[in-house]
């Protein structure tokens, strides 16, 4: 059992360090605009989480079948040898520390697409208020004609 657990958070901490490259290659797409390669990755990050999220509910099981009240892992460590205790220890570390290093990815992620959509929503607003006419209205001709305001008579225009 205590195997099990080891390998499974070996699993889980070789999964998390993926993530964190995956996120920092989806960084770099961002940054060169390459919205396929972004989007591919992207399916690719959620299915990691997925996995991850399926290692971590079988990590909990194998916690409860050691001690039903276990719900982490400190509580379980004390029927560990010291030198499996001490692998533990040092993969939960591990695992902590990778997770926050792609927590911190992440976040540049969201900042990074978010200033890309301002961008480009900014780009689009201007290009629409260029092409849209300024209270124009069309003329007798079909074309459009400076809007006037007030009765045609009174300005000698009829």
């Amino acid at each position: 059992m205590i195997r099990e657990i080891l390998a499974n958070l070996e699993r889980q901490l070789r999964a998390v360090i993926l993530l964190r490259d995956l996120l920092e290659e989806e960084f770099a797409q961002l940054a060169v605009r390459d919205p396929g390669t972004v989007a591919t990755l992207e399916f690719s990050i959620q299915e990691l989480l997925r996995q991850l999220g399926g290692e971590r509910r079988s990590l909990h099981a194998l916690y409860a079948a050691m001690d039903p009240a276990a719900r982490r892992l400190a509580d379980v460590v004390g029927r560990f040898s010291a030198a499996d205790a001490a692998r533990a220890g040092e993969l939960h570390a591990a695992i902590d520390a990778a997770e926050q290093q792609g927590a911190k990815q992440a976040n540049r992620n969201y900042a990074m697409a978010l200033g890309l959509y301002d961008v480009a929503r900014s780009g689009l607003d201007n290009l629409r208020a260029l092409l849209v006419p300024k209270k124009g209205v069309y003329g007798a001709r079909g074309r459009m004609a400076a809007a006037h305001s007030g009765p045609s008579i009174l300005n000698g225009r009829l």
